[in-house]
């Protein structure tokens, strides 16, 4: 039988980059939206 230590870590690591990496390309869009925006408000 093998042993569940790396299993149970492959499935961790698994399912923590399954919920942060969504999570990290929202952040960066939200951010990149709102420098774009704030640049774009300063012309008007």
């Amino acid at each position: 039988m093998p042993d569940p230590v790396p299993i149970a870590a492959s499935f961790l690591t698994g399912s923590i980059l399954t919920l942060v990496l969504p999570l990290g390309v929202l952040i960066a869009v939200t951010i990149w939206y709102v420098v774009l925006w704030r640049r774009g408000s300063g012309e008007r």
